[in-house]
């Protein structure tokens, strides 16, 4: 219990200290968007190049495809109780089903995967979080652009059209490009050179201690509780049965060992803030959304540390 505790416990002290300095206004906003980009655009595409291009032959195929399996199965289960259970519209629908799968894989996953299987665990990381937002975040728009009452009652823009313009973001994403070009430069079968490796390595160090601490600065803020039913039903979904589905798909798939680990601890990350940045762009349940994100984030550091104690 000992060992648990010594990763999950600093790893939710950064958070609470990156809430506490903005809380406390020992920092403005424009330093931790200031260091949120440096992360983004520096640290966190160095520390991914450099395990993918430097981790020995990986096995990405069953493990990403576990994880977007059991998020697009549940994505649907989720979507139909909102519109059975909640009543919801088919644009709220799409917001809360997003809300139990969209996990923060890369500001909280990349630093609890490193300090529990270090590079070689980040490695397998790189799979989920290299689909993760290219097919959830799509997926949601599209539902959400579909339904006429997000439009006044018009019929929004097509499938086709919503793919177009995410495309941009998506190719401009430097998680994405990072991982792409680690991918390209295993294809050459070429070592990375010493300099540029030690390079890659400081840079990444930074990336894991900053992103869990501009995490805690940047969590949306909820005004209120009115939407408590959706935020728990949400929470249990997103904390509880999505790593079991997952993990009973990736056994299914023969994945095991840091593979299956990693995989199941991807799936069972707090619900992510692009899930609440989606759901205020097109003003549908931002706020449960927001209290999702805070709530969920709060409640992993139980459910991650009994849940990393089952696999260790």
């Amino acid at each position: 219990m000992g060992i648990l505790f010594s990763i999950i416990a600093p790893v939710f002290a950064l958070i609470v200290m990156g809430a506490a300095a903005v809380r406390l206004r020992l920092l403005e906003m424009v330093a931790v968007r200031g260091m949120s980009d440096f992360v983004f655009y520096a640290a966190m595409p160095s520390l991914l190049f450099g395990s993918v291009a430097g981790a020995p032959p990986l096995r990405l195929v069953d493990v990403a495809g576990s994880f977007l399996a059991g998020a697009t199965l549940l994505f649907g289960v989720a979507a139909i109780v909102a519109r059975t259970v909640l009543r919801a519209q088919l644009a709220q629908a799409s917001v809360f089903a997003l809300n139990c799968v969209f996990g923060n894989t890369v500001m909280l996953g990349i630093p609890v995967i490193d300090a529990a299987y270090g590079r070689q665990g980040v490695a397998y990381l790189l799979a989920v979080i290299a689909f993760h937002s290219g097919l959830l975040l799509p997926l949601a728009t599209i539902l959400i652009e579909a339904d006429p009452v997000s439009h006044g009652g018009r019929v929004g823009p097509g499938p086709i059209a919503v793919i177009r313009a995410a495309l941009p973001g998506l190719v401009r994403n430097p998680v994405v490009v990072s991982i792409v070009l680690a991918f390209l430069w295993r294809a050459t079968g070429f070592a990375i050179p010493a300099p540029v490796q030690r390079f890659l390595s400081l840079l990444g160090a930074a990336g894991p201690p900053l992103a869990l601490f501009c995490l805690g600065a940047t969590l949306p803020r909820p005004t209120g509780w009115s939407d408590l039913r959706e935020v728990s039903i949400a929470g249990v979904f997103k904390l509880m049965v999505m790593p079991a589905l997952v993990a009973l798909i990736a056994h299914a798939a023969g994945v095991s060992g840091v593979a299956f680990a990693v995989v199941v601890m991807a799936s069972a990350l707090p619900t992510g803030a692009n899930a609440f940045l989606l759901a205020r762009r097109f003003a549908t349940m931002a706020e449960a959304s927001a209290s999702t994100v805070v709530v969920s984030t709060a409640l992993s550091v139980v459910t991650l540390t009994v849940l990393l104690a089952w696999l260790r």
